[in-house]
């Protein structure tokens, strides 16, 4: 899967779903729950690994740059998390 703002690669750092307490249900980030979705982080949205990618993205999205290494992914507003629900669409954010 593909981050929407740079292009990377997301990885899949975890799992979310529902799990039971006192009879309510709430959205909880474990592995070891019901599984309704995985949760994601781009690679890239706390700065970029080569001066050739920051330059890249850079360009692409009009960004005016001093320092390469200054470049980030737009998802860093967010940390740059992502998550699929139960269809495996991808949502930005956390799913909590």
């Amino acid at each position: 899967m593909e981050c929407p703002y740079c292009g990377s690669e997301l990885k899949q750092i975890d799992t979310w779903g529902k799990t039971k307490y006192a009879d309510h249900y709430y959205l909880y980030p474990r592995s070891w729950i019901e599984r309704e979705g995985d949760i994601y982080q781009c690679q890239n949205c706390y700065g970029f690994n080569t001066e050739e990618e920051a330059i890249e993205f850079a360009n692409e999205n009009n960004i005016k740059i001093n320092n390469w290494q200054e470049v980030v992914c737009d998802s860093n507003v967010f940390n740059g998390y992502f998550y699929t629900d139960s269809r495996d669409e991808l949502h930005t954010g956390y799913p909590c």
